[in-house]
């Protein structure tokens, strides 16, 4: 199974009348320009994408709606409580193998999440590695065994993809 791992878009970070806590924070022109362009430069790898999950929170289910509108996907982008911020990798792993169905699924979440399920998810154990905000990971998951390879990362700064 593909499993792509995808940081929201870049938040507003100061309050306006609408927005007095970080549940409310929603993406800006620049973070919706840069996840247009990462999901554009990677399209054809999102070809076989049956699921997207997405954070309850507004700027990760903006973010899964970029993603959503320019895959044209079919089906609707799913809002789960396992990507929350501050809740355990473990749930991630869990909806994986409740999905164990489907040839490739798509998470919108938070860091350090992300982070975290890299490494627990695959074999990249870099601690180095940065996660920044419209990232994807590309992760090829063994539901049966539990054990993923590192496929590749795209730097949304540089449209540069790491492998």
């Amino acid at each position: 199974m593909k499993v792509f791992l995808i940081r929201h878009a870049e938040a507003i970070d100061y309050e306006t009348e609408t927005v007095r806590n970080d549940e409310y924070r929603y993406i800006t022109p620049k973070g919706r320009k840069t996840s247009i362009s990462v999901f554009r430069k990677i399209k054809e790898e999102f070809l076989t994408l049956e699921k997207i999950y997405s954070t309850p929170l507004i700027r990760g289910v903006q973010t899964a709606e970029i993603l959503a509108t320019s895959l044209k996907f079919k089906f609707d982008v799913e809002v789960v409580n396992e990507l929350l911020f501050g809740s355990p990798p473990s749930g991630v792993a869990d909806l994986i193998k409740r999905n164990a169905i489907f040839e490739s699924i798509a998470f919108i979440g938070h860091n350090p999440m992300m982070s975290e399920l890299v490494k627990i998810l695959s074999d990249r154990k870099d601690e180095q590695f940065e996660f920044k905000k419209s990232g994807v990971c590309c992760i090829d998951y063994n539901v049966s065994n539990g054990n993923g390879k590192f496929q590749w990362y795209i730097n949304p700064k540089t449209l540069e993809i790491i492998k």
